[in-house]
């Protein structure tokens, strides 16, 4: 006997993804809607769950319905289920319009089958019907990661493959990283040179730096060795990778982040990337400094270093205001930013305090960078 499992097709997709994970059913039924399928929800469902290594794209139906028509869904429901009376049924309400969910309840009841509902925000579900059914909340053990759960909004990864050689540099530099932000007052001056001198050469595989700096601190003279620069007085020299080059345009500030966040993963964080470049379905790319998982939604942490000249519009606000309007939901970020440009009398500029109260993103600003982990596990509840 054939267990199929019913989903209500909506925006949001994860909850159908959770309980198909958790569940494994035989088949997959999804009653979806012309304005969802125009969307493309029912191919981005069946897609993670690929990426999760459970390929349903021969094992699936999509049925349209009016979707604020009881009558027109109960027809079709009734169509379907022709030749199928005799399998097993798990029906998850959690999706869809009122409409539907209502059509599907009415419908399956009368087959006796289980129904599920997922509560927002909440990684468990609970069944409705039958009456006599388990009345506790079942548990949803099922984690996505990053690339799992934009997959599961129809956001790809551009460069999937190249994280985990990106994260295991972030690693190895990691103490680097955290003694460039103890010390950046003292470093600031050869940052801000540095990052002059090699942001044109950004995406270059690498480049040869040749040129003066006067006036170094010891802790700049230190970073000189520590990044095997050749020093002869005030002139300096080194042929730079491409990592290390974007290392010392900012990407330090990124790691530093990056390795905050991760110290905390197996303590509430699931999954964690750095340097994600996404396409969206309209074919637009960004790239996000630091994204992470933690129990099924999805946090940002954008990155402004001191080097980076004045930007009053705030562009990471920008790219997080897009990735909502992707996502059609409000995903959890951070700012953190060493740049005097975001402060107003030694104060977040009110202008974007605001913006960032609005898109549900905490700032950090130049003063609080060191405590970055710290504010972390606050705003998140983090273990430990």
């Amino acid at each position: 006997m054939k267990n199929i499992h019913v989903c209500l097709v909506s925006d949001q997709t994860v909850p159908n993804i959770l309980a198909i994970e958790q569940l494994k059913p035989d088949e997959l039924l999804l009653v979806s809607t012309l304005g969802m399928e125009a969307k493309g929800k029912s191919g981005h469902i069946l897609d993670c769950l690929a990426c999760k290594g459970l390929d349903y794209r021969n094992r699936y139906q999509v049925l349209t319905v009016v979707e604020n028509s009881l009558i027109d869904c109960h027809r079709k429901l009734e169509a379907w289920i022709q030749s199928r009376e005799e399998s097993d049924f798990v029906v998850n309400l959690t999706g869809g319009t009122k409409i539907m969910s209502i059509a599907a309840y009415e419908f399956f009841k009368d087959y006796g089958c289980q129904m599920i509902y997922i509560p927002i925000h909440r990684n468990e579900y609970i069944i409705p019907f039958p009456k006599r059914g388990t009345q506790k909340p079942v548990l949803l053990s099922q984690r996505l990661s990053v690339a799992e759960y934009l997959k599961a909004y129809g956001l790809n990864a551009l460069n999937v493959h190249h994280l985990p050689g990106m994260a295991q540099e972030a690693r190895q530099r990691k103490e680097l990283a955290h003694w460039i932000v103890v010390q950046y007052e003292k470093l600031k001056n050869l940052l801000i040179w540095l990052g002059g001198a090699l942001r044109p050469h950004r995406g270059d595989r690498e480049f040869e730096l040749k040129g003066s700096f006067s006036g170094a601190t010891n802790e700049e003279y230190e970073l000189m060795k520590r990044m095997g620069f050749s020093v002869n007085g005030s002139d300096l020299e080194k042929r730079l990778p491409k990592s290390e080059i974007q290392f010392l345009t900012g990407g330090w500030l990124e790691e530093y982040c990056f390795n905050e966040v991760s110290s905390n993963l197996g303590r509430g964080i699931d999954d964690v990337v750095i340097g994600i470049q996404i396409k969206n379905p309209k074919g637009t790319d960004n790239e996000f400094d630091v994204m992470f998982t933690k129990e099924n939604a999805l946090f940002t942490v954008e990155c402004k270093s001191l080097d980076q000249q004045e930007d009053k519009r705030t562009e990471a606000l920008y790219k997080v205001a897009a990735l909502q309007k992707d996502f059609g939901l409000r995903v959890g970020s951070f700012l953190v930013s060493t740049s005097p440009y975001i402060l107003k009398n030694g104060q977040v500029r009110p202008s974007i305090a605001a913006r960032a109260e609005h898109l549900n993103t905490d700032v950090i600003s130049p003063y609080e960078v060191l405590n970055f982990g710290q504010r972390l596990k606050e705003k998140l509840k983090l273990a430990g």
